[in-house]
């Protein structure tokens, strides 16, 4: 467990390490095109952008979604940037800031894209019975707890229930379909609750210290695509 600790913790501050670098270089673009031709509307920029840092990194200390809407829009930004830089004005230098930018945020959103700390909600589909998930039962020390298994990505998964689990908290996750069920050991990573009375939101990493835990996941992995595709087939077959 400790290890998976580590490497959380380490994957925490390479976020906010890359956060601060991503807005370090786009601000050090900016005021690079301040010295080449000196605009007011530059100096607009320049003053959004150092606004901007705050709340775009308050949506990532709260887990919330409007993270990914920023992100994208910055995005597009970013692409118009480079390619104004490199072929329009002809500003080499400058472009290559954007670009560095461009990659920094293309891979903190990929870090950020795990189950971890931000599962994928079937928030399009209003009706439970079609829903994302899988029912299993988490095993917590004596306690056993029903529960929904609502994102499985990245060796790691969202775990919604009711009951309360402590960070760190080790758990074992028992995932039955059709009489096949798998048993998979993990750790609770982070926690949230949207909404007073829905389930509390835990991740969950997978522990992978032996061959038959990767064996497990698989199967996991396995039951939850076949899940997917019969909740597929049912909702469509009162179409």
């Amino acid at each position: 467990m400790e290890s998976i600790e580590l490497n959380f913790r380490y994957e925490t501050k390479t976020i906010k390490f890359l956060m601060r670098s991503f807005f370090f270089l786009i601000h050090l673009a900016i005021m690079t095109e301040i010295v080449a031709t000196p605009k007011f509307r530059l100096f607009i920029r320049l003053l959004f952008f150092l606004w901007l840092a705050k709340p775009y990194y308050s949506t990532i200390k709260h887990r919330y979604y409007t993270y990914w809407s920023f992100s994208a829009l910055l995005f597009c930004y970013l692409l118009f940037k480079i390619y104004e830089q490199f072929y329009i004005l002809d500003n080499e230098h400058i472009g290559i800031l954007y670009l560095i930018s461009t990659l920094i945020l293309v891979f903190k959103m990929y870090l950020l894209s795990s189950p971890i700390y931000y599962p994928v909600v079937s928030w399009w589909e209003y009706d439970f019975r079609y829903r994302d998930d899988l029912k299993i039962s988490i095993k917590s020390g004596e306690n056993e707890f029903a529960a929904r298994l609502t994102d499985l990505r990245r060796q790691a998964g969202c775990v919604a229930s009711f009951s309360e689990l402590k960070l760190g908290e080790e758990i074992v996750i028992n995932a039955a379909l059709d009489e096949d069920n798998v048993l998979l050991r993990g750790v609770v990573m982070s926690k949230r609750r949207d909404v007073i009375g829905r389930p509390i939101i835990y991740g969950v990493q997978f522990k992978f210290d032996s061959k038959s835990n990767k064996k497990r996941y698989i199967h996991l992995e396995r039951l939850w695509k076949k899940q997917k595709n019969n909740k597929r087939k049912m909702k469509f077959a009162h179409v």
